[in-house]
């Protein structure tokens, strides 16, 4: 019998030698104060805890796995799988799917509503775990790649538009972008609050000058000196910019100097506009992944509590 524990600080030593997924791997590899930010969170709210929470399988010192969950929207009470991870010679003993079950049911029971994941859409065996533990596809996510090497003469914006650096003054309006282009159905669930988007680094967005009204938003990230990702929004009604959008971040921000660089954007598939424009540009599709989604419904929560028998243990459904 094993047991699931949140992450303690004499587990980093021995978790190094036995994990080889490159994901926890930069988490156990963190500075001391990290470490112990990492391991004390068990003590915090789950509502304001700014790393992820790691929890650990164990049957007697022996190490059978571990998951790795964070909060994307306080709001929402949203939270996102980052990572199941089980050593090759343990899997298909039921341990993801009892380390999976145990974030639903702990997070559940402190008022988690939603819980996220992407799954590379070629990775069966684990899209078969999540399934198994209720998940239900929501969309795809489409990773689109690039190597531009030269300075372009581009449609940038023209002077009714403001590009510039995101302020903390825009984030509610930058929220309620998010939510203008994800179909109703399932903002719910895939919606983020503002919180999400101040985390954000080198975010740019585009004001329409006329109505001084927030149209456009763009979180750059540097993945090396010469590679590059992007997620990009902008309002329905504002479609035919995506293009000049584009554009103006690559050539005017990004290619100031001419250099060569590979850029990634990250699109999910109800982004239609963004899918043509993309493909339009010489972009190429490298990895899809699967958007899933696994809803806890409160009240079915409240109404089990109440009629539970006496005495017997009360924990959240899975």
């Amino acid at each position: 019998m094993f047991k699931i524990r949140t992450l303690q600080l004499q587990n980093f030593d021995l978790l190094k030698e036995e994990i080889k997924d490159p994901f926890f791997l930069k988490m156990l590899n963190a500075s001391s104060v990290q470490k112990l930010l990492y391991v004390t969170q068990s003590f915090i709210p789950h509502n304001l805890r700014i790393l992820p929470s790691i929890h650990v399988a164990f049957e007697a010192k022996s190490f059978l796995g571990c998951i790795a969950l964070s909060s994307i929207s306080k709001s929402n009470n949203c939270w996102q799988i980052q990572e199941v991870y089980v050593p090759d010679e343990m899997r298909n003993k039921g341990i993801g799917e009892e380390l999976l079950r145990y974030v639903l049911s702990v997070y559940g029971g402190y008022g988690i509503e939603h819980f996220l994941a992407e799954v590379d859409s070629s990775n069966f065996p684990a899209l078969s775990l999540f399934h198994q533990c209720g998940f239900r596809r929501y969309a795809k996510v489409y990773f689109y790649e690039k190597e531009i090497d030269e300075l372009h003469e581009a449609s940038i914006l023209d002077s009714d538009h403001i590009f510039r650096q995101q302020t903390n003054n825009d984030l509610p309006e930058i929220e309620k972008l998010e939510l203008s282009i994800i179909p109703p159905d399932l903002r719910p669930a895939l919606g983020r609050s503002k919180d999400y988007f101040k985390d954000k680094k080198n975010a740019i967005v585009l004001v329409d000058k006329a109505r001084n009204l927030l149209i456009g938003w763009a979180q750059i990230q540097e993945i090396s000196q010469e590679d590059y990702s992007l997620e990009l929004l902008i309002n329905p009604g504002w479609n035919h910019l995506y293009e000049n959008f584009l554009n103006t971040i690559i050539y005017d921000h990004l290619t100031t100097k001419g250099k060569k660089i590979k850029l990634i954007i990250k699109v999910v598939d109800y982004v239609t506009e963004l899918t043509h424009i993309v493909t339009k540009l010489g972009f190429l599709p490298t990895s899809v992944k699967e958007l899933l989604v696994r809803t806890i419904w409160q009240k079915v929560k409240e109404r089990k509590k109440k009629t539970a028998k006496v005495g017997a243990p009360s924990i959240a459904p899975t």
